[in-house]
């Protein structure tokens, strides 16, 4: 804890230092939000119930910016989440055409939403699946990047000195853990073989993006990481025990995307080949067995505003395999479909919407619909049903995990 005092501490000082200077500008603001959810079938269990409070401050000082934001997190069904974190802190320095960032943030590339195709640079927080925000899903990054800046074109390059992973729940009691309970065995997972902290195990890449008359479209390349894990796994002597271990192995991607606005419809499309993703295996295969393939990934997506505080989505995207083999766990051929539909009513204080992930190949699907309630301009409402079917694949494994969930959140 005593890290997380000097933080604060900094921050309140900071926050005293630029406060004396008129030519400053310091925001301090944030929110506190409780969520509970809890199983929709018997025997209706509790699937979350936490509360945090994020605190946001930010100073700016002529070209001069700096950012930092802190959550403290009390979780009654999780307690190794209850904590504080520090979620980003960068700063900032802009001129007219030069943008230079370093610091622990965000980085979001593409244009899909609430899928990854060029999206790899910031890792995943999946300690709760896709039952939250796509936002806290996202993870921060220590990267420092330099962007060049015109009216018609943007040119960044990133460095990742240390890589960070995706987290993957795996504990038992955890309801949205990736190994099933009710196969009859035991499962020992190793998570902790991360890649030494090198420089030849840094992260670096590039994105080309420009705004031209009708059209907005980008070019990326990426030296990265399996930022989800893949798990070598072996069963033990007398079949009762899995033995599972993760594993991050170095990949390469190179990338587009593309936006163009018709009439009141946007066309969105993404396009990333992965050199070398690394592939699950069936079980049983000898536990020192690797398999890496080139993987080629694509998205096309329409939005649709029709006016009247109407907009509706659709996404379909696509994995294909190369050099494909039966003990690879994953079919040749996969696709995900997204839909989308949000409508404000009552003078724009209720807005309804539902958002839908479609296993294109194995018919399961997660839906979350939900209604959020402006009661003030600081206080939300929100009450919400998420629902699992599927007999297989990802959203299979959680069929019983459908959830009637409450949300309350106070900005200020």
């Amino acid at each position: 804890m005593k890290k997380y005092y000097i933080i604060i501490t900094i921050l309140l000082w900071s926050s005293f230092v630029f406060s004396q200077d008129d030519k400053s500008k310091l925001n301090l603001n944030g929110f506190l939000d409780t969520y509970h959810a809890v199983q929709s079938k018997s025997p209706n269990d509790f699937m979350s119930s936490r509360t945090r409070l994020r605190t946001e401050l930010d100073i700016k000082k002529g070209k001069s910016f700096m950012f930092a934001s802190l959550n403290a997190i009390y979780n009654s069904i999780l307690p190794e989440q209850t904590k504080i974190e520090l979620r980003e802190v960068f700063l900032e320095y802009t001129t007219k055409n030069w943008n230079f960032k370093a610091g622990r943030q965000i980085v979001i590339w593409g244009i899909s939403d609430g899928l990854k195709i060029t999206d790899l640079v910031s890792p995943m927080d999946m300690t709760e699946f896709l039952a939250r925000d796509y936002d806290d899903i996202r993870m921060p990054v220590n990267s420092i990047r330099v962007r060049y800046l015109n009216q018609c074109m943007r040119a960044e390059i990133i460095f990742i000195p240390v890589s960070s992973f995706s987290i993957v729940p795996y504990q038992e009691e955890n309801p949205w853990s990736v190994f099933p309970s009710n196969t009859g065995n035991y499962f020992d997972v190793n998570m902790n073989v991360n890649p030494e902290k090198t420089l030849k195990n840094s992260e670096y890449g590039g994105r080309l993006s420009f705004f031209l008359s009708g059209i907005d479209f980008s070019l990326s390349a990426l030296h990265t990481w399996n930022k989800m894990p893949i798990f070598k796994r072996q069963l033990s002597a007398n079949n009762d025990t899995v033995f599972a271990v993760a594993v991050h192995n170095r990949m390469d991607m190179i990338g587009a995307d593309f936006s163009i606005p018709i009439a009141k419809f946007v066309v969105r499309g993404e396009f990333a080949e992965y050199f070398g993703e690394l592939q699950s295996l069936n079980i049983p295969v000898n536990s020192n067995d690797l398999l890496k393939r080139n993987t080629t990934n694509f998205l096309l997506g329409i939005d649709w505003y029709p006016g009247n505080e109407w907009t509706i989505t659709a996404q379909y995207s696509h994995k294909l395999i190369s050099d494909y083999i039966d003990i690879i766990e994953n079919k040749e051929n996969t696709a995900l479909a997204t839909m989308g539909i949000t409508k404000k009513i009552l003078r724009s204080t209720l807005c309804l919407s539902t958002f839908t992930y479609l296993d294109v190949k194995n018919m399961g699907f997660f839906n979350r619909t939900s209604s959020d309630y402006s009661l003030t301009d600081e206080i939300h409402i929100a009450l919400g049903y998420d629902c699992f079917h599927g007999d297989k694949g990802m959203f299979g494994m959680y069929k019983n995990n459908s959830e009637v969930w409450f949300k309350a959140k106070y900005s200020f």
